[in-house]
């Protein structure tokens, strides 16, 4: 995202824009990809109330809470794409509220590596993983990319 520091985030999170909503997709590659046809949108806010819930030394990862919201409405799955944006935006409201903080590090994209697009990047989020106790590991030359070593030890139950 650009221009964060001009952004309210808190707003954003609080902006439900008709979710939650369901959508019938037709495409059968996406069918095929996702398992179904029918694809969820929860609002951001939900988002927001699920990465609060990780204690110190847990980590989820996006698809998790896209599994979790999938299952509790009795979608097929939840959109990818709003479920990216929606972490982030939860992560960002979050550094700028003065206090009822969400542990937003401890939400991790796909196969548990970190998350460039939260305030402060990856290092940051390296920072506080490691200090609740998990090993960061660095991987690729050019491109490089933090992942969670063993993160699937450490997954939160969302059920």
């Amino acid at each position: 995202m650009a221009n964060e520091d001009k952004k309210d985030f808190n707003a954003m999170l609080h902006n439900s824009k008709d979710m939650p909503k369901f959508q019938i997709i037709t495409d059968k590659k996406s069918i095929e990809k996702y398992g179904g046809n029918r694809m969820y949108f929860a609002p951001p806010i939900d988002y927001d109330n699920v990465m609060r819930q990780v204690p110190a030394g847990k980590v989820i990862t996006i698809g998790q809470i896209r599994s979790y919201f999938a299952q509790k409405s009795g979608a097929d799955f939840t959109d990818p794409i709003t479920a990216g944006i929606f972490v982030s935006i939860a992560a960002w409201a979050s550094s700028q509220r003065a206090d009822d903080k969400i542990p937003f590090w401890r939400t991790l994209k796909a196969d548990g590596e970190l998350n460039p697009k939260y305030p402060g990047g990856t290092e940051a989020q390296k920072r506080k993983l490691e200090s609740e106790g998990h090993t960061i590991l660095q991987k690729g030359r050019t491109n490089i990319r933090y992942y969670v070593k063993d993160y699937r030890n450490a997954l939160y139950d969302l059920s």
